[in-house]
C-alpha cells in the first residue's frame, strides 16, 4: 500500500520524539521538554492528514495500477473516446476521487472494499465531473458498498442502489454495479445513476433540460434498448425521474442519444462541456 505523504512528513517527528524520549530516560531527564515540540508536530499532521495528503496529491496525482487501466481501457466508454491527454487526465481525477472518498464496505470479507469496484464508482463520477472545476461530490462523500442487493430504512427491501441526501452517501451493490461496468451497453449503470442524482441536487442552479412526461421514456427505450422496466428493476425502486436516466444515457450511448434528442444533447452539453475545462 503507498505510504501516504502525510505519515512521510510525520516519520521524522515521531522518530525524534521518541529518541528525545531515550536520552530522558537514559541520559538527563532535563531533555524530557523536547520531546513536546515533535509529538505537537505530530499531533497535528495526524488530525490535518487527509487535507494535507489531498493538497499534496492534487498536485502530484497517485498512478492507478496497470490492471486499473487496462479495466478503464476496456469497459469505460467515456474514457476510450478521451485523447491521450484526456485519458491522463481522467486517470490522475479517478485516483484522487478515489482517495477522497470516505469508502464503507458493508459484509464485506476481512471488511475490505476491492480496487476494482471502487474504480467502477469512481469512473461514473469523474464521468460527470471531468470538465467541472471539482473532483470529488462535496455533499455526498461517503459511499458505502454491500457484495449484493441490500435493505435500508428508507426502502426496507432489497434494492441495488440509493442516494441518501441526509446522511450525503450514495449506497450500491457491487453485484449490479460490476455487471453493468462490464457490459456498459447491456445493463443500467447503477453508479451512473445515482451520481447523475447527486450531480442534480449539488448543482441546483444548472439549467438541466425540461423533459417531455409524454414521450421521454420512449425515446429513451430507443436509445438503448433499454426500457423502463428493465432501469426499474435494475435498481431495484420503481417510479424512478427520469432525468437521471438521461443523464446516464447521454454518457452511455452518445451517438445515439444526440439522434434521438439533439436538442436536450445541446443543453447537457452546455452544462457537462463548459468553455474552459479544468486543467487537472
Amino acid at each position: 500500500m503507498r505510504q501516504s505523504f502525510a505519515n512521510l512528513l510525520a516519520a521524522p517527528l515521531v522518530a525524534g520524539a521518541l529518541v528525545f524520549l531515550y536520552l530522558a530516560w537514559t541520559k538527563d531527564s532535563y531533555l524530557a521538554p523536547w520531546i513536546i515540540p515533535f509529538i505537537v508536530g505530530a499531533a497535528f499532521i495526524y488530525v490535518f492528514s487527509p487535507q494535507i495528503n489531498w493538497w499534496y496529491y492534487s498536485r502530484r496525482p497517485p498512478a492507478l495500477s496497470a490492471p486499473l487501466r487496462g479495466m478503464l481501457e476496456q469497459f469505460c466508454v467515456f474514457y476510450r473516446n478521451l485523447d491521450a491527454g484526456g485519458k491522463q487526465r481522467f486517470r490522475n481525477r479517478t485516483a484522487l476521487f478515489i482517495m477522497g472518498t470516505d469508502w464503507e464496505p458493508v459484509a464485506w470479507p476481512d471488511d475490505s472494499l476491492p480496487p476494482d469496484v471502487q474504480l467502477a464508482i469512481a469512473a461514473q463520477a469523474v464521468t460527470l465531473h471531468f470538465n467541472q472545476p471539482k473532483i470529488l461530490f462535496d455533499k455526498f462523500e461517503k459511499v458505502i458498498v454491500y457484495p449484493y442487493p441490500f435493505p435500508s430504512p428508507e426502502y426496507d427491501f432489497a434494492h441495488t442502489s440509493e442516494l441518501y441526501e441526509p446522511d450525503g452517501c450514495l449506497l450500491f451493490s457491487a453485484e449490479q454495479l460490476m455487471q453493468a461496468f462490464v457490459q456498459p451497453t447491456e445493463m443500467y449503470n447503477i453508479g451512473m445513476h445515482e451520481y447523475a442524482k447527486a450531480f442534480i441536487l449539488s448543482n441546483p442552479k444548472k439549467d438541466f433540460p425540461q423533459l417531455d412526461p409524454e414521450t421521454i421514456w420512449t425515446s429513451l427505450h430507443t436509445i438503448s434498448h433499454m426500457p423502463r422496466t428493465h432501469v426499474e428493476s435494475v435498481i431495484g425502486i420503481p417510479d424512478i425521474e427520469p432525468l437521471p436516466v438521461v443523464i446516464h444515457h447521454y454518457f452511455i450511448f452518445p451517438k445515439p442519444f444526440r439522434k434521438i434528442l439533439p436538442d436536450v444533447a445541446s443543453a447537457l452539453d452546455s452544462i457537462f462541456q463548459p468553455s474552459n475545462p479544468p486543467t487537472i
